[in-house]
Order: C-alpha cells, then structure tokens, then sequence
C-alpha cells in the first residue's frame, strides 16, 4: 500500500525536487495529495465549467459545437466537397467558402483556406458521411485516445511507470491548454502528431528504425512539422529511418492517387502557393499572428510589424541557431541514450520556433520535448530544477499567452520556447565536449 506521506521515488523526483517552504507550509505533500489536487482542480476550473457551459447550451437550443468549434467545420466541410463533388474540388477555395457557411455560417470574418493534403480530406469524408455533431464527438474520442496512447509510450520508455507520477503527468498533459482548448474542444489534428511522433521515438529506441520512420510519414498531413526533423535523421546518420518515412509518403502518395487521380496534384500545388500568400510565407500574412508561436509571426506581429532590418536580424539569427543545432545533432551520434534524447527535444522545441506556420495547437510536441529533457537530465544525474520550473511556467503560461499576445503584440510562449530550446542546446555542447 502508498501511503500518501511516501517518499517519492527517482522517477517522482523532478516533480517534487524544488525547494518546498516547510516552516510555512509544513511537510511536502506525497504523491497521493499531489494526483488529489492536480485532478481536483482540473475537474472543478475545467471539466465543470465546460459541462455547465454545453448543459446551458443546449437547454437555449443554440448550437454550441457548430458555433463553438468552428476548426472542425473545415475538416468536415473538405470531407463533405468530396462526397458530394470531387476530391479535387477540395481546392476550389470559392467551393470551401460555400460548404464552410453551410455548416455554420460566420458572424464576423470569413473562413480561411484549407490547406491541407488530399488524403486529409478523403480521411474526413468518411466522417462527414455522418452528422455534424456526431463526427465532432467521434474525432475527439479519437483524439483523445491517441495522445492518450502517446503518452503511455512516452511514460513506458522514459522513467514514468510510478502509477501516480503518471497520473499527475497525465492530468497536467490534458489541461495544457493546447490540447485542451486547441486540440480536444476545437477538434484539431495534433494529437496525430503527437502520437506519431512518439510511436516514432519509442521506435527508434528498440532499434526498429523503419518502422519508426512509417510513424514519421503521418506528419505529412503538415509538412511544416517535419521541416527539422528530416534534416535530424540525416545528420544523425539514421538512414534505414529516412527509408521507412520515404517508404511510408510513397504508400500514402499511392493510396491518394488510386482513389483521387493523378490529377489532384497539380491542382494541390497550385493551391499551395496561393496559400503561401495567406500565411505571409510569400508576401504578407493576413493571418491572426497572436495564435501562432513560430519566430517568423512573432516577428510580424509585434508593435509596428517586420522591418527590413528585422528581417534580416531573424534571418541571421535563425541561421545561426540552425547551424548551431545542425552541428550538434551531427556530433551527438553515437554519444549515448541521453545525448539522443536531448536531440529529438530539442529538434522538436526548434521545429516549433524555425518555422513558418506553427498555431498554438501544434505546441502540444513541446510536451514530448520537455519529458525527453527531464529525463535525459534524469540520466545524466544533473540539476534538474530549473527545467521542472520551466516546464511548470510553460503549462502555466499557456493559458493567457494568447490573449497577451492579442492585446500586446508579444507572444509569450515564442519566449518560453526560445529560451527551453537554447537550455537544450547548451546541454547538448556540454556533451559533445565532454
């Protein structure tokens, strides 16, 4: 039996290892307390709320989830194009409009492109065979069971078998806000990567490298995530993964091309470039750049917008970051579990940052990113401290960082995430020079 004053073990420790004020607050709480008040406080300021919040809704009649959760409205609506038209009329921008207002039409604004590949929409056209409110119900049982799954990955190759410290990393996990909110309740895709990605990284660890490659080939649903993480594979000379993930796009391209024609390409890549204009990779954004973390809207959304010497201040500057993380990655091969640990995080953490399109949502890797950390600090037998802090003020913070970012022009959690991809980078020199 645990009693709830145990002494937390090794794998608890860089949750309980800050200094606790005992003459004021009397002895540290156990493991038992700790899960009491992480899942008190998630049921009572979150699943409460939400729950009186729908009940409410529903007793008005107002149609919450269309009104609510418009994110999913592109998804099933580029599901819907294809059932009732063509695969390639997904890219009929005038077409989304349309289907997009006829499942719920927007009060302010106007929907944006959707750009994601083909195989996305012919995935949502399954689910939007079914009822609006069902398929979103449905997408989020799905969502939730594969970050889930992930993280039991994660917890299984990474010191997090103690059944409480799971829990309390289980509880945290689901009221981040970029799953919570971004991912669960707007009904995002995330939780894809995330579980890809893990199943990638558990892989590689049981020196399964083509399969772990496969689990890489589902980013594709958005290129942008594997903007670092496929220049990684090469300088970490993992080729045999490289083959796996070329292997898994190639089956992905057949599959897509069998059911939509060869020619939904041209017409996808088309789209593509007219998209590039949206999101500013081309021209300017007209994007809502406080919901977005990458240095390129963080530059773009300050006070007074990008200059041309800004500009060129965060070309250089991502240069060198990227060279910087280049060499290393090319050095930490073969250096020992730890050392690749610290490589992934920090490919994931600068995956997030070096980029050009990268919502709040898609934050949810930094979760990855900070358990791969603590626990190749835990290995390494150093200070942990200081990143149990970080991680803390990063769940903290991803609750307003938006809203200030909106009303200030400063995204808070582009910060947070420069300065855990720096710390990360730091480690990584250490090693190599020792």
């Amino acid at each position: 039996m645990r009693s709830g004053n145990q002494t937390p073990g090794p794998a608890a420790g860089q949750l309980l290892s800050l200094r606790w004020p005992t003459r004021l607050l009397g002895p540290p709480p156990g493991l038992k307390e700790i899960n009491l008040i992480c899942w008190g406080s998630f049921v009572v300021f979150l699943v409460i709320p939400v729950a009186v919040i729908l009940c409410i809704q529903a007793r008005m009649g107002s149609d919450l989830i269309r009104g609510l959760h418009s994110d999913f409205t592109y998804f099933y609506g580029i599901g819907r194009i294809v059932n009732e038209y063509s695969a390639a009329r997904v890219y009929d921008y005038h077409l989304q409009q349309r289907i997009f207002n006829e499942i719920y039409p927007l009060q302010k604004g106007a929907y944006g492109p959707s750009p994601y590949p083909p195989f996305v929409a012919l995935v949502f056209s399954c689910f939007a065979r079914l009822p609006f409110d069902l398929a979103y119900l449905l997408w989020d049982a799905i969502s939730l069971l594969l970050y889930f799954f992930g993280l039991r990955i994660l917890a299984r190759q990474f010191a997090l078998q103690d059944g409480y410290v799971f829990s309390i990393v289980l509880c945290l996990a689901l009221a981040f806000f970029p799953f919570f909110f971004e991912t669960l309740v707007n009904a995002q895709l995330a939780a894809v990567a995330f579980f890809a990605i893990s199943v990638a990284i558990s892989q590689d660890r049981a020196a399964k490298y083509m399969q772990s490659g496969l689990a890489l080939s589902f980013l594709t649903y958005k290129p942008t995530l594997l903007l670092l993480l496929l220049p990684m594979l090469l300088l970490t000379r993992r080729f045999r993964t490289m083959i796996g993930f070329l292997s898994g796009v190639a089956l992905i391209a057949f599959l897509t091309t069998v059911i939509a024609g060869i020619g939904i390409w041209p017409v996808y890549g088309h789209f593509l470039a007219e998209f590039s204009r949206v999101a500013g990779i081309s021209g300017h954004s007209t994007l809502q750049l406080w919901q977005f973390v990458d240095l390129n809207s963080f530059s773009s959304a300050a006070a007074g917008g990008r200059t041309r010497i800004g500009s060129a201040i965060l070309i250089g500057a991502a240069g060198t970051i990227a060279a910087w993380l280049a060499y290393l990655l090319w050095k930490s091969k073969g250096l020992g579990i730890a050392q690749e640990q610290l490589a992934w995080a920090a490919t994931l953490t600068w995956t997030l940052l070096i980029n050009v399109y990268v919502p709040m949502y898609d934050c949810l890797l930094v979760v990855i990113a900070l358990i791969l950390t603590l626990s190749a600090l835990e290995k390494l037998g150093w200070n942990r401290n200081w990143m149990v802090l970080l991680s803390v003020v990063i769940f903290a913070c991803s609750w307003i960082t938006e809203a200030f970012a909106r009303h200030h022009g400063i995204q808070v959690m582009s910060l947070l995430l420069l300065i855990l991809g720096l710390a990360q980078l730091f480690c990584l020199q250490s090693l190599t020079r020792q």
